[in-house]
């Protein structure tokens, strides 16, 4: 492989156009090949996450273009990806970050004590496992799941199954041990195995880190354990060491937080919604809601920009809204964010985001939209690598 890389798999759009996969050692890229010019553009898959993208190009004749969407790649997209995942190395570099991303889900975060546990940090509560050691002697306790369980899911918590019995057995290898993880990844696979395998593949073909730029650290994870080449002999090279993913990793962390939300808010997720308005407090006080209180978001909260977000209740419909007004210019959100679910849903979010009866506006408000930006991000993705992710 020289320097420019290598085309590794490619297929036909029709007699104009075609798309291939081009790697040479990190993360590939999208090369979009106009035929007609014979010229071809490097870019990140993450081009193909937004399925209302147009793409157009010039043909052979003056003034001549041909214009496509990405909902025309999607069959495309399928088979380049399939035929890369077979002929490269990809396949032991994915089961790598799936182990890896799994335990980095299953650390449970510790607490020692009753004020551990109701003063726990925001990253403490990202953690969807807590190595509950509060009973007054440290040694002893249970893991405790952070996140609410189903009818059939709660079977599988049997007495004694979570049980500490010393400091040494609060970490990551014990609570795998139990084999509850297991068991939760054959019980719902759409919870716990298809978002963990899909976000796995993401981390490594370039696509985005849930709308973050993931690019340096999927390099990373493409070079790994492996000894660059020596072009100089009298240099001694050493292996690049592995990569231990952590939720905590500065190129990790939005999307494992976010990951982390959507697990844990999965059941009520169907019961919120998006959408956008010119102005929220017009809208919703048309609709009989009552303005409640305002609360403000800094930057990277609830997005790119500061938000000023007013609490709204329907009483008479058992709702409440929340209108987030960006407080800069943004190209990303047409007018303001509006967020919508039952009151009665809601309230029961704000318990499952504390183990204490510290219930927090802002931090369950950020989880629920981050678990709806994981959402949206995971089911435009899945088409894409279903085929060789080992969905279930």
């Amino acid at each position: 492989m020289d320097e420019q890389g290598k085309i590794v798999s490619t297929r036909d759009i029709d007699a104009n156009l075609a798309l291939q996969m081009w790697t040479r050692g990190k993360t590939p890229r999208l090369s979009i090949f106009n035929k007609n010019k014979n010229s071809r553009k490097l870019i990140h898959i993450s081009w193909v996450e937004k399925r209302d993208r147009t793409l157009s190009i010039n043909g052979k004749k003056p003034g001549e273009s041909f214009s496509y969407t990405v909902q025309d790649f999607e069959s495309a997209i399928q088979k380049i990806l399939t035929e890369y995942a077979t002929k490269t190395n990809f396949k032991v570099k994915f089961f790598k970050v799936v182990i890896d991303l799994e335990r980095a889900l299953t650390r449970p975060e510790p607490a020692g004590s009753k004020s551990d546990l109701a003063m726990l940090s925001e990253e403490k509560r990202g953690s969807l496992w807590i190595a509950d050691c509060s009973g007054g002697d440290k040694n002893f306790g249970e893991f405790r799941p952070f996140f609410p369980l189903s009818e059939s899911e709660a079977a599988l918590f049997t007495p004694d199954r979570l049980k500490i019995s010393s400091v040494a057995e609060r970490g990551t290898d014990n609570l795998i041990k139990t084999g509850i993880m297991q068991d939760l990844k054959r019980l719902n696979p759409e919870r716990w195995h298809n978002p963990v395998r899909v976000t796995s593949a993401a981390m490594l073909l370039g696509f985005s880190y849930c709308g973050n730029d993931g690019t340096k650290m999927a390099d990373t994870l493409w070079t790994a354990g492996e000894k660059p080449k020596n072009i100089n002999p009298n240099v001694t090279v050493v292996k690049t060491p592995d990569k231990k993913l952590r939720l905590s990793d500065s190129g990790l962390v939005r999307l494992g937080f976010k990951l982390t939300s959507f697990i844990r808010h999965f059941y009520i997720l169907g019961k919120i919604k998006i959408d956008y308005v010119d102005d929220s407090g017009k809208f919703l006080q048309e609709a009989g809601y009552e303005k409640q209180r305002r609360i403000d978001f800094n930057s990277g909260t609830l997005g790119d920009v500061p938000y000023r977000v007013t609490f709204f209740e329907n009483p008479d419909e058992g709702m409440t809204a929340f209108g987030c007004n960006p407080r800069m210019q943004t190209a990303r959100h047409r007018g303001d964010m509006l967020i919508t679910l039952p009151t009665e849903i809601y309230k029961e979010a704000l318990k499952l985001n504390t183990m204490s009866e510290n219930e927090d506006d802002f931090f369950t408000l950020t989880r629920l939209l981050w678990a709806k930006q994981f959402e949206t991000w995971y089911e435009n993705l899945k088409p894409y690598v279903k085929g060789f992710a080992g969905l279930k």
